[in-house]
């Protein structure tokens, strides 16, 4: 396995920018991993694990430590009974070309999830959700390996922790932890999931199946995202917030058109993109490389090679928020 020095991580992440990672090395198995991990505690390094780069913001400065890219792959598929089928996948493989091949083995769960970037590892680091389904509800356990100790440890579903795009994972203990491979449960009995809205088309037939299901959210998706293989992007920049329910009444009585979803206890998820549209006016607002995408204002465009700027800017868009509404949104990506 070769440790470069002074690897760029504009190259290895989809917003293109970043500054030189110190050490960068390529990890296709547990074992491969475990000596990134030790070449980092000998030098006393901190240790940063990606994927495709797909949630992260890398600073202009690089990151003085060890970059590993998780290669880690593998696809795995036990038929439980006759409905439930136990797959795990290798948590460097492709989250979206998984889920073509459980749509293709009829293997039901993950088709709500088609065409978002990343792998596999990441989504119960952020409990990635879409269209009405969150990772949360299929995943049976992760195994991951520690950054220091490289003790291999299976993590139950409850011992994830899963929040709104959250995880024990994003703690400071569970960040400790390199996710290697992660178990779901699927089904072979049809069961689709088609209450959200841009699924409602499906939803009055009778007849949805996977393939007619995943195809509409890729092409849903490919009208609201950019291709991030074309332009530097990281999907959804943003979370939507949850706030006190108490808070989201007053601002649907303000603007009546807020999409709301109420969460669990006296909270309420509310649409940011119908806010930074409708209440801030700033779908396509652009300041120098960076903007927000003309038909998805949650989704944040840069075509610069400044990680400044896009924080720059992401703290504007905050500010604007904030004056109009009183809500302070958060980010879904990562700062690195």
């Amino acid at each position: 396995m070769e440790i470069r020095e002074q690897v760029p991580l504009s190259d290895y992440t989809t917003l293109q920018v970043g500054g030189p990672a110190r050490y960068f090395c390529v990890a296709n198995t547990p074992a491969e991993l475990a000596v990134a991990q030790q070449f980092a505690s000998e030098k006393t390094l901190p240790l940063l694990v990606i994927g495709t780069g797909s949630n992260i913001l890398a600073s202009d400065a690089g990151f003085d430590g060890l970059v590993v890219h998780n290669a880690l792959f593998g696809r795995e598929y036990t038929q439980l009974d006759t409905n439930r089928v136990i797959a795990q996948f290798g948590a460097g493989e492709s989250l979206d070309e998984v889920i073509a091949d459980t749509v293709g083995r009829g293997y039901w769960g993950l088709e709500n999830l088609s065409h978002i970037p990343g792998t596999v590892g990441a989504t119960p680091v952020q409990n990635v959700g879409a269209y009405g389904v969150e990772v949360k509800d299929l995943i049976v356990e992760v195994i991951a390996q520690h950054s220091i100790t490289t003790e291999i440890k299976t993590f139950s579903n409850a011992e994830c922790a899963f929040g709104y795009r959250d995880s024990y994972f994003k703690t400071a203990a569970g960040k400790e932890w390199v996710i290697t491979a992660v178990t779901f449960v699927l089904h072979s009995i049809p069961q689709p999931k088609l209450a959200y809205k841009d699924l409602a088309a499906l939803a009055q037939t009778d007849s949805a199946t996977q393939d007619s299901i995943r195809d509409h959210i890729i092409a849903v998706r490919s009208k609201k995202f950019p291709d991030w293989y074309q332009v530097g992007t990281a999907g959804s920049f943003f979370k939507n917030p949850i706030i006190p329910s108490d808070h989201a009444a007053q601002l649907k009585q303000k603007y009546p058109a807020l999409p709301i979803y109420p969460v669990a206890g006296d909270q309420t998820k509310v649409s940011l993109g119908f806010i930074l549209d409708q209440v801030c006016n700033l779908k396509g607002y652009a300041d120098g490389a960076v903007r927000l995408y003309e038909q998805q204002a949650l989704v944040l465009i840069n075509t610069g090679t400044s990680a400044t700027a896009v924080t720059a800017f992401a703290a504007y868009v905050a500010a604007q928020v904030f004056d109009k509404t009183g809500i302070t949104i958060e980010q879904e990506v990562t700062t690195v």
